[in-house]
């Protein structure tokens, strides 16, 4: 019946998705001399990066037989979007074990990192739920078990723009203001909508 039909047409996406994860590598991720930002920035480099990511969300499973089988982070996934969230914990120690390049460049540019780990994790939900983009425009990935704890008072110029792990007690915080996302414009004559436009919060 329909079901049946959905459902091949699903199977039929997961394994188009799956040859081009499981392809070889198209780039060698560690052959740069250039600033490690600046290797993240090239769109090659990225796509090798949100490539690596997805084949890490898709198979990773605890133990040495981690590439078999559906990954617990495409369960933790499924779990997200069943509870309509948009937050995706990863650990740190799990993304070491498989993608220890990642890992490393995740500490040492997290700002850069996470862009393309958000969208990489954005592009594997809707792989599995195709309609997800209508409850949530975008997956946050967030990195737990970072093995090394910093002291706030041994924080240096050296850790600036690295992922660092502190310890320590909230005592004040300023007010939270929301950020505007995406935009509808009416026009005043007649009336008209227009957009939904995204809204660059850099200008």
């Amino acid at each position: 019946g329909r079901d049946q039909e959905g459902a091949s047409d699903e199977d039929e996406v997961e394994e188009e998705e799956e040859e081009d994860l499981d392809a070889e590598d198209q780039v060698n991720l560690e052959a740069f001399d250039v600033p490690l930002r600046e290797w993240i920035a090239q769109d090659r480099t990225r796509r090798e990066i949100a490539r690596k990511f997805r084949v890490f969300l898709r198979h990773f499973v605890p133990g040495d037989d981690r590439r078999r089988g559906k990954g617990v982070y495409e369960q933790k996934i499924r779990t997200m979007c069943a509870h309509n969230l948009s937050t995706l914990t990863v650990s740190y120690l799990d993304l070491m074990r498989s993608e220890p390049v990642l890992a490393v460049w995740l500490a040492d540019a997290p700002a850069d990192m996470f862009v393309v780990l958000n969208e990489a994790a954005t592009r594997h939900t809707l792989s599995l739920f195709k309609s997800y983009h209508a409850i949530q425009s975008e997956i946050h990935v967030r990195i737990s078990h970072v093995p090394i704890l910093d002291s706030l008072r041994d924080l240096r110029r050296s850790h600036l723009d690295c992922l660092v792990k502190v310890h320590g007690t909230v005592t004040r915080r300023s007010t939270v203001y929301p950020q505007l996302q995406l935009a509808y414009y009416t026009c005043q004559n007649c009336k008209n909508v227009q957009g939904p436009f995204r809204v660059d919060s850099n200008n």
